[in-house]
């Protein structure tokens, strides 16, 4: 039993650690941010994050994989979870806007102190390009595939279309944005203020 609560209480402190790195690191900025001032916000010993991370360049490491992992799963659970609805990928575009909206830190963090490699070439290497863009690229070409778009357009198609969402995101994320509107009330009148000729079949005109 012991063993079992030691255990928990390890993990525990592990995602804390992190947590308040992204805080720091966002606010901050990584050439700010050390490991001993980590461990002030969390009220550990100065020690404790060591035992987590060898230095501050490798919990900048693990910070991008925490984000990272869970933005995909949660792309990958709106995936699954809106695979029989008329539109998935406005589902999948809801999911992306709404999980840095609710983490802002996240997202000043991803892309603005982490080392993002995104590769937007069409015949990149997905095992090894960003997983988060891979998940969002593979469901719109199933979708351009199924509607007969040629292979040589679909790249255009994806990259424009992460391009928007990813542009949304940033601006209802930025602190010196002002908008009289609720961002996540919004955001289906974005998403469909453009029809994609494409993505429907090419019914749209």
């Amino acid at each position: 039993m012991q063993k079992e609560e030691s255990t928990y209480h390890h993990e525990d402190l592990k995602s804390e650690l992190l947590e308040a790195g992204i805080r720091l690191v966002s606010e901050e900025g990584f050439q700010a941010f050390s490991l001993r001032k980590l461990a002030l916000e969390c009220n550990v010993s100065h020690q404790a994050p060591y035992s987590h991370f060898e230095n501050k360049e490798k919990f900048l490491e693990e910070m991008q994989k925490y984000i990272t992992e869970k933005f995909s799963a949660e792309l990958q659970k709106t995936i699954a979870a809106s695979s029989k609805k008329a539109n998935p990928l406005e589902e999948l575009g809801k999911t992306y806007f709404s999980f840095f909206v609710d983490n802002p830190n996240y997202y000043h963090f991803l892309f603005g102190q982490a080392n993002i490699s995104l590769d937007l070439t069409k015949n990149a290497d997905s095992e090894k390009n960003y997983r988060p863009y891979e998940i969002f690229k593979e469901l719109v070409n199933q979708i351009l595939i199924a509607n007969k778009i040629k292979a040589a357009r679909r790249n255009d198609v994806v990259i424009s279309l992460w391009a928007y969402i990813h542009g949304l995101t940033s601006l209802a994320t930025m602190e010196n944005v002002k908008y009289d509107c609720n961002w996540k009330s919004k955001l289906h009148d974005f998403i469909t203020i453009f029809n994609c000729k494409e993505l429907d079949g090419g019914k749209s005109e």
